[in-house]
């Protein structure tokens, strides 16, 4: 999560030189949340990304604090827009049919959801992540490939109460109860991803002011 250029100002206060020939200044970093101390996030200065460590003690919201940066010091270049999508809906296949993200996407949606709240630091529910939480790219990855596993052993399940002949469940089997708990399982599972999904959208659209 980076700030916006709005969140801090430099300060006149010159610190020790961190690159040879660039000094180091302090500037005002708004604290995009609650966040403990230590933690460490993104901020931007001048198109420059930086990362800001939270003093000790930890900050509130919209709490200002001062931290160093380094103008041109290395950091990355902020490509994030401000108040817009980075990309359209159409642009799924901008950098060709064969992209790992395009079929990650489309074969392990919440896998890749894993990996922007990895990058965004939000835990897998989608709001922001406390020091010590698990990777929600791991986290989500392991339910996408429970969900696998189960719908396999349930499809075996089922198939093991069809009547070879006739081709519809045998009568007075566990069929029906066993399918309504797998329709139950993926109803619950569908929930859960527009939920985090959602919650990761609503983070980004408020951090980048869409």
């Amino acid at each position: 999560m980076s700030t916006t250029k709005q969140d801090y100002e430099p300060m006149a206060v010159a610190m020790p030189t961190a690159v040879k020939g660039v000094p180091m200044v302090e500037v005002l970093v708004s604290a995009p949340s609650h966040l403990p101390g230590g933690y460490i996030f993104d901020a931007a200065a001048n198109g420059q990304t930086f990362s800001v460590t939270v003093p000790a003690g930890g900050v509130s919201r919209g709490q200002t604090f001062s931290a160093p940066f380094v103008p041109g010091g290395g950091g990355v270049s902020a490509s994030v827009p401000e108040g817009r999508w980075k990309d359209g809906l159409c642009d799924c296949c901008m950098f060709g049919c064969c992209h790992p993200a395009l079929w990650m996407g489309i074969c392990c949606r919440l896998a890749l959801l894993g990996q922007v709240q990895n990058r965004l630091r939000l835990n897998w529910l989608g709001v922001r992540a406390n020091p010590g939480d698990r990777s929600p790219f791991k986290v989500l990855l392991g339910i996408t490939i429970f969900a696998m596993v189960w719908s396999r052993i349930f499809s075996n399940l089922l198939k093991g109460y069809i009547d070879p002949n006739t081709g519809l469940p045998i009568e007075g089997s566990p069929f029906w109860t066993i399918y309504a708990v797998n329709i139950a399982f993926f109803f619950a599972l569908g929930v859960f991803s527009i939920y985090v999904i959602l919650k990761t959208r609503r983070y980004i659209r408020e951090s980048s002011g869409i």
